[in-house]
């Protein structure tokens, strides 16, 4: 018997503190977070958003992200970020969106609560964030950074919170002093909280946050119980017994066996199963590698990762189990942790090997530190990974920025020879550099320009003839400033001028695809990746989730929407506003990347009719970025013309029958 397809949104002026709940009604052009905060962001593009999918109540497997939208000002755009679990709280507010305009007087955290009688809404000054952020003493322990400003926030405004329904969420140094801040929040269990920690990463939402909206945390939690909470296990059982043949637990737990454990690898989680299977194609050295020989980049898997990185972490990790869920009841248990560290291959690949560092305490002693600072780990990983080679090449004087003398880093370029690297101590030596760049950036004055954001850093070098240290550079320029760090894999999705870029909107699969397809399976991806957001679903869950969450939401709430068709339209509103941004690759090693890839990476993987059409159309003596250029020349016209082309540009979720056989198959 479906229910009542009513949502609601909460409008708060952080100015005046000024806020309403209204009615949305049963408008199916807002399906989810992203409908809604496309809408409110084309209305008014001051405005912030963030909520919960429709089935956030329900008992559905990773249906809880808590889903951001709003401008960018690092991506120079509309971007969309969401942080796992969190609804999980969110939800108990009794509302299913909330848009947040103006910019609050001082400072300020944004509580929210409902005892039963509706959303509260207060607006409390944390003048001295700061401070918190400094140290912040707690059980005999100092805390720093992003854990610091949560701790206190709770201990302050916790009380007034039941400790099994509360959720904080918050900023740090980096959103306060650069475009590239994230949201962090560490789950709470009974109060306390627990060394896991999800983000709203990607898109520097902190960083908006904080200076546009004054913003320093979001407290969540209350005692309204969802109306859908009767949407059980077994009440969902019916629909994935008739598109898959089995119950929910077992059809979820066989398509997340990455995230989870993959008992034919012998290891789990992004960082267990991406540092397993990439092997020569793992980038590293700020993707110096990308101009090595496969056998080279073999052979440093070999020892550094497999030998010695995997190593460690299938035995502090994975062996004994040490898994858990981002905040909301999940049997995958995607989090691995070792002691107070949570390991997933992105954070732990950029702060890692692209670093020069392959060894878990030294990479902890990173990622802590980026972690607690606010930093988005992937484009801060790039970020430092590019200082500390042109640091090592000499190409710009570390005592001019306030970084350590080039003596304390060990960046060489060795996969030719890699018994000139210590996987210990040189890892060590470069994490202890990267933490000191990390303070340099964010609190000496003489590092201003790296302060500007990663390709305000490059361009500044550039402006002033320093023409060989940008051109070491990886990022993807969008507009005037927009700036993104790519995701750690070698393929040409990654790098390709979707509209959104820094999240999985893309086909990063390695085979060789010609720019037409390429594009077309970006646009597909697109598409599909944005059912999961809109629903507030973990993407984890996509191989049965992005077929059966549209049959789900149409049984339980009476609708009859094609949500392909709905996601292409949305997806092609964002694009018109924003896909013609994106410009052609600036610097010489993103134009190695994709070189790199075409000759070493696609030669294996291509079908003997596409040799001819790619990748050397300008000959060998051609210069590298004028030779690739074309190619992404044609992989923007590729994309224009999917998105013209409508709907059928792309392909239908598979049908019950299809995904019976695939679940067969898994």
């Amino acid at each position: 018997m479906p229910v009542d397809f009513i949502q609601n949104a909460l409008h708060i002026r952080l100015d005046s503190g000024e806020h309403r709940v209204a009615a949305i009604g049963r408008d199916e052009n807002i399906l989810g977070p992203v409908d809604f905060g496309w809408k409110t962001y084309k209305d008014d593009p001051d405005v912030f958003t963030f909520g919960e999918g429709l089935l956030a109540a329900s008992a559905i497997p990773g249906s809880r992200r808590l889903v951001f939208c709003a401008y960018s000002d690092q991506w120079e755009g509309f971007y969309i970020s969401s942080l796992g679990g969190a609804a999980h709280t969110f939800k108990h507010v009794g509302v299913n969106y909330v848009a947040m305009k103006g910019r609050a007087p001082e400072p300020s955290v944004l509580l929210l609560h409902n005892r039963g009688d509706g959303p509260e809404v207060r607006i409390e000054p944390v003048t001295d964030f700061a401070d918190l952020w400094a140290g912040y003493d707690k059980d005999g322990e100092t805390l720093i950074g992003i854990q610091a400003l949560q701790q206190a926030l709770l201990d302050r405004f916790g009380g007034d919170y039941n400790p099994r329904r509360v959720r904080v969420m918050v900023v740090g140094p980096a959103a306060a002093h650069t475009p590239e801040g994230a949201i962090g929040s560490n789950t709470i269990k009974k109060g306390a909280m627990t060394p896991v920690v999800d983000w709203a990463g990607r898109g520097g939402m902190g960083s908006r946050l904080f200076h546009r909206h004054n913003i320093v945390g979001i407290m969540v939690g209350g005692d309204d119980m969802p109306p859908d909470d009767g949407l059980k296990t077994k009440e969902l059982n019916p629909w994935f017994i008739e598109h898959f043949g089995d119950k929910m637990t077992k059809v979820d737990m066989a398509g997340t066996k990455k995230y989870h454990l993959d008992p034919a690898i012998g290891t789990g989680g992004t960082f267990g199963a991406n540092n397993h299977n990439l092997k020569d194609l793992m980038m590293t050295f700020n993707y110096r590698s990308v101009n090595h020989a496969k056998s080279e980049r073999a052979v440093l898997h070999e020892k550094f990762i497999a030998g010695h990185y995997l190593a460690q972490f299938n035995e502090e990790t994975i062996r004994p189990k040490n898994f858990d869920h981002c905040g909301e009841p999940c049997s995958v248990a995607c989090k691995k942790l070792f002691e107070d560290y949570k390991k997933d291959y992105e954070p732990y690949h950029a702060l890692g090997p692209q670093c020069g560092i392959f060894d878990q305490r030294a990479a902890e002693l990173l990622n802590h530190h980026a972690d607690a600072m606010g930093f988005d780990a992937i484009q801060i990983g790039g970020f430092l990974a590019w200082i500390m080679e042109c640091v090592a090449e000499g190409l710009i004087d570390p005592a001019e920025y306030g970084f350590p003398p080039r003596d304390q880093l060990k960046f060489g370029d060795i996969l030719g020879d890699i018994s000139k690297f210590d996987v210990v101590a040189d890892s060590l030596a470069n994490a202890r550099y990267a933490v000191a760049l990390i303070d340099a950036i964010l609190f000496d004055e003489r590092a201003e320009i790296f302060r500007r954001g990663y390709r305000g850093a490059a361009q500044a070098l550039l402006d002033a003839g320093n023409a060989e240290a940008f051109h070491r550079a990886v990022y993807l320029p969008n507009g005037e400033k927009g700036c993104m760090v790519p995701n750690q894999y070698w393929t040409p999705g990654m790098l390709s001028p979707m509209p959104i870029m820094g999240k999985y909107y893309v086909y990063y699969g390695t085979d060789f695809l010609p720019p037409d397809d390429l594009a077309r399976k970006n646009v597909e991806r697109m598409v599909y990746e944005m059912v999961s957001d809109n629903c507030g679903q973990c993407r984890f869950h996509r191989a049965w989730a992005e077929s059966l969450l549209p049959v789900i939401v149409n049984d339980r709430f009476g609708l009859d929407i094609d949500f392909r068709e709905h996601h292409f339209r949305l997806a092609c509103e964002i694009y018109e506003h924003q896909g013609h941004k994106a410009l052609p690759w600036p610097t010489r090693r993103i134009a190695e990347i994709m070189k790199g890839y075409l000759e070493q990476v696609a030669e294996r993987r291509r079908s003997t009719e596409d040799v001819f059409i790619w990748p050397l159309r300008l000959g060998e003596d051609a210069d590298v970025i004028e030779e690739m250029e074309g190619y992404w020349y044609a992989i923007r016209g590729g994309i224009e013309r999917a998105f013209r082309l409508g709907p059928t540009a792309i392909g239908r979720a598979l049908t019950p029958k299809q995904q019976r056989e695939r679940y067969a198959v898994q």
